[in-house]
């Protein structure tokens, strides 16, 4: 294992152990209501269907037994500490507006509007529809070519829009969040929600 593998999972390990820790003691149920993620008293365990998994998350200690990004575990962690059932606004915002996202989220809305050009700006309406119904999302009615919504989490859609390219422009695209996402995960969380939600993105896109 090399050293730059060995720190990363030495800080997920630490930053798992601290989220586990502020989930302590907390009621289960309450934890439901305001994730919107399903929890079953008998088996002691919450159901989370994300980018196309159902993850299975065993209370009182939090243990997912399902493979997951190491990320998208810690993710999913954050969500169950830090939501707190905020109604969603119905209205999608770039990551950089984000309070306090101006560095790290406007640094992530450039990035992502260059990977989507390049990974799906010259794909078609119908790839990127079935991609997006793989990782459990939808195509909405939108001003783009397409838009995608896909449910990191029950409370916390991301929407893909995408121009595609003609004979004049090159394709385009952008990520968005609810206005509410402020209420369910930290910016830091946010800009790695969108990465893992655009990796899985074009993963799937890919085998279309």
């Amino acid at each position: 294992m090399s050293q730059e593998k060995d720190l990363e999972n030495r800080a997920f390990e630490e930053m798992r152990m601290v989220a586990l820790k502020r989930l302590e003691g907390k009621d289960p149920l309450k934890i439901a209501k305001r994730t919107g993620i399903p929890f079953d008293p008998e088996s002691q365990k919450f159901i989370l269907n994300t980018l196309g998994q159902t993850v299975e998350i065993y209370f009182p200690d939090y243990e997912i037994r399902t493979p997951l990004d190491p990320w998208h575990h810690l993710l999913v962690l954050h969500y169950l500490d830090q939501a707190d059932g905020s109604e969603l606004y119905g209205q999608w915002m770039p990551f950089g507006d984000l309070p306090g996202g101006m560095a790290r989220g406007g640094d992530f809305d450039r990035k992502s509007e260059g990977e989507l050009s390049n990974r799906l700006g010259n794909r078609t309406y119908e790839s990127v529809e079935r991609a997006c119904q793989a990782l459990g999302g939808k195509v909405i009615p939108s001003n783009a070519d397409v838009c995608g919504v896909i449910p990191l989490f029950p409370r916390y859609p991301i929407a893909i829009k995408l121009w595609f390219a003609d004979e004049e422009l090159p394709g385009s695209g952008r990520v968005f969040l609810d206005k509410s996402a402020e209420h369910y995960l930290s910016v830091e969380d946010a800009v790695v929600a969108g990465t893992i939600l655009l990796q899985a993105l074009f993963q799937e896109e890919s085998r279309r």
